[in-house]
């Protein structure tokens, strides 16, 4: 099993990439002309098995929309600011701000823009969370709509851990008194506390009344 404790420092959380991402927003569209290598073909999000197969190499799998976008300087990776929308596998929550970063073939052009939502299969490095230029980001044309997500979620769901069980409450257990025709138990331990206080200010009320009427 791959560790993900790496990743807590690609969270948008650290002022650092924050400051990079939102600072440069679009700046990935400056990037030269080109394209990917011809036998990166584009991951069918329709076709269930691709999808096992590329949630299973990954490390966290999510949707989100790319609000960001600025280039690493002296490398041809790119830094995306990621709004989570729903995640299937990995430490990101839905809502959190995630900093993903893709290394782009030299001359390639990004094929990941700013505004647009993506199916995101990711792996957790030193570096942070790191897609593959060619898989690591599906597009989705028309965002996470309904139709999607109720499809991802029938695809993905072999993915996604179940959730944790709830803790089973201890049993109850009565044990035998010692002495079962000795001294009867004090009132404390056979009434729960507001009532042992409700039946004692009974008693004193009826104990006042004796009084009262033995002195008329």
């Amino acid at each position: 099993m791959r560790s993900r404790r790496p990743l807590r420092a690609a969270l948008l959380g650290a002022p650092v990439a924050l400051v990079a991402l939102v600072a440069l927003p679009g700046a990935a569209a400056q990037a030269a002309s080109g394209g990917l290598p011809a036998d990166c073909a584009p991951i069918d999000i329709t076709n269930e098995t691709a999808l096992d197969q590329s949630a299973a190499a990954a490390d966290d799998v999510f949707a989100g929309r790319v609000d960001a976008a600025a280039p690493v300087t002296g490398s041809t990776r790119v830094g995306y600011g990621v709004t989570v929308e729903r995640a299937w596998l990995g430490d990101v929550a839905q809502g959190q701000q995630a900093a993903v970063t893709i290394d782009w073939p030299a001359g390639a052009q990004p094929g990941v823009t700013q505004g647009a939502s993506y199916l995101f299969f990711t792996t957790d490095t030193v570096d942070g969370i790191v897609a593959d230029a060619c898989g690591g980001a599906v597009l989705l044309p028309k965002g996470l709509t309904p139709k999607v997500a109720s499809m991802l979620e029938k695809y993905l769901a072999s993915v996604e851990p179940p959730p944790a069980p709830e803790p089973t409450p201890a049993p109850v257990s009565f044990h035998q008194p010692d002495d079962p025709l000795g001294d009867p138990p004090q009132i404390g331990r056979v009434v729960a506390s507001g009532a042992a206080v409700s039946l004692i200010g009974v008693l004193g009320l009826l104990l006042v009344s004796r009084l009262g009427r033995r002195r008329s």
